[in-house]
């Protein structure tokens, strides 16, 4: 057997729905870390409020580019 008659397991294949449920899961991170962002600048505590605010970008930058390849996945 060849590497090319080797069939792709179904769950390796990167699906829409995959990404779509990846970029949520990364939104609620960056949700949460949002709050105790807010939380935290209340408390007067603006170091940890930075870093958790900073957190929450990198989350919602990730599920931004995440549901951007989910909008460009083609399926065969």
């Amino acid at each position: 057997m060849s590497y090319a008659d080797t069939n792709v397991p179904p769950v390796s294949i990167v699906t829409p729905q995959f990404l779509h449920r990846e970029a949520a899961v990364q939104l609620e991170k960056a949700v949460k870390h949002h709050r105790q962002a807010a939380l935290l600048h209340e408390a007067g505590d603006a170091r940890q409020a930075e870093t958790h605010g900073s957190i929450a970008y990198n989350h919602t930058a990730q599920a931004l580019e995440v549901s951007g390849r989910a909008l460009n996945v083609l399926l065969w």
